[in-house]
């Protein structure tokens, strides 16, 4: 599959979430990570139902970055955030995945 393909979405007990000041923070089983800017815009649009590459169309116009830079920081963000076991992907849904009906707004 390619790398753009592939749609991220939250595992089960993980959500992002907006504080009262306009912080995102990442709310994990083992606690609250916090984000900065550029992270927080990528993972509020990890819903479950979008590509990275339509994260990154999305984040590039809100932007007006380039695409290909754009494409590449979400891949490794979602990859590092997959690496943990906070976020899953489309293709390799585990047991422990939110459904996208339960999605954090």
């Amino acid at each position: 599959m390619n790398l753009d393909e592939r749609v991220p979405g939250f595992a089960h007990g993980v959500r992002a979430r907006r504080l009262d000041d306009g912080t995102v923070v990442l709310l994990v089983p083992e606690g609250i990570v916090n984000l900065n800017p550029t992270a927080a815009a990528t993972v509020e649009l990890f819903d479950g139902t979008r590509s990275c590459a339509a994260i990154a169309a999305e984040l590039a116009a809100r932007f007006a970055a380039p695409r290909e830079s754009i494409a590449a920081d979400v891949a490794g963000l979602a990859d590092r955030l997959a690496a943990r076991g906070w976020v899953f992907f489309s293709s390799d849904t585990p047991s422990n995945a939110m459904p996208s009906d339960e999605q954090p707004a």
